[in-house]
C-alpha cells in the first residue's frame, strides 16, 4: 500500500473540497466498457485532471494530445457537476500483476479518505445473460447504497479481476457503492454499452450527458466489423476453391 500514492497536478484541489462526492472508475474488462465510460464521462462533464495515481510498477507509457495534454497511466479527474461533486478515476493501463491487489485497495482507502457519498463502478457483462433483446444492463448493490436502479440484479454469477477486486474491497471498508453491468461484446470494444452505463450515471448525477459521439462510434466500429468479416469470408471462398499458379 505505501508503494501507491495520489500525486496531485493542480493545487486547487484539496481532498476536504470533494468529501461527500460521486466516486466513479472502471477498468478494461469485457467491451472495455469500465475504461470507455470513465474516459467519456470525464471530458464531456468537463472535469480537471486534479492528478494521478503513482504505483511502484507504474506503465511506462505515456502520450500527448492537445485536449487532455500528457497522458497518465492511472489519471484522476474532479469537478461540480449539477450540483453534485464527482471524482473519476481513468485507469488508461493495467496495473501489473504484482500490484493489482494493493492498487485496487488504494482505490477503495482512496475513496474512503474522500468520505464519499457513493462509489460507483462500471463493467462489462457477457451478452448471453441477456434475458431479452430488451435488457440494457444489470447491477449490483454494495453496502446498501442510496441509489436504486430500475434493473435486474445480477446474482449467482462470477466477477473477476480488478472490477472484483474493487468491489470486495468497497464493501470492506464499509463505504456504500453500486456496480453498473451493460451487456456487451466481451471481445471487442463497445461504445454501444459505455452509452448505456453514460445515461444510467448521467441520471444518478441528475444532469444530461450526449451519447452521440459514443454511438457515432460503434456504428463504425461495426462497420469496420462488417468489413473484416466480408473479407474473411472472401478468402475462406478463395482458399475453398482450386488454385492455380502462374
Amino acid at each position: 500500500m505505501g508503494r501507491i500514492r495520489f500525486v496531485p497536478l493542480t493545487e486547487s484541489f484539496k481532498i476536504e473540497d470533494f468529501k461527500n462526492s460521486y466516486f466513479i472508475t472502471g477498468y478494461q474488462g469485457f467491451g472495455l466498457v469500465g475504461y470507455i465510460t470513465t474516459r467519456y464521462l470525464a471530458k464531456e462533464l468537463n472535469l480537471l485532471k486534479v492528478g494521478f495515481i503513482k504505483t511502484k510498477y507504474m506503465p511506462d507509457v505515456t502520450m500527448y494530445t492537445k485536449d487532455l495534454d500528457l497522458i497518465y497511466p492511472f489519471e484522476v479527474y474532479a469537478g461540480h457537476v449539477g450540483g453534485n461533486k464527482v471524482v473519476i478515476v481513468v485507469n488508461n493501463a493495467i496495473p501489473s500483476d504484482v500490484e493489482k491487489t494493493a492498487y485496487t485497495e488504494f482505490i477503495a482507502c482512496f475513496a474512503k479518505k474522500l468520505d464519499v457519498k457513493e462509489v460507483i463502478l462500471v463493467g462489462g457483462l457477457d451478452q448471453e445473460y441477456r434475458s431479452s433483446p430488451d435488457e440494457k444492463y444489470r447491477w449490483i448493490p454494495l453496502n446498501k447504497p442510496i441509489t436504486r436502479l430500475d434493473a435486474n440484479i445480477l446474482e449467482d454469477r462470477y466477477i473477476v479481476g480488478l472490477l472484483a477486486l474493487t468491489m470486495m474491497f468497497t464493501k470492506a471498508y464499509g463505504l456504500r457503492g453500486l456496480v453498473i453491468l451493460p451487456f456487451t461484446e466481451p471481445f471487442k470494444p463497445d461504445p454501444r454499452a459505455s452509452a448505456v452505463a453514460v445515461e444510467v450515471i448521467s441520471g444518478i448525477l441528475g444532469v444530461t450527458v450526449q451519447t452521440e459521439k459514443l454511438m457515432e462510434e460503434a456504428l463504425l466500429l461495426e462497420a469496420i466489423e462488417a468489413e473484416k468479416e466480408k473479407f474473411k469470408k472472401t478468402v475462406e471462398e478463395l482458399e475453398k476453391g482450386p488454385r492455380t499458379t502462374y
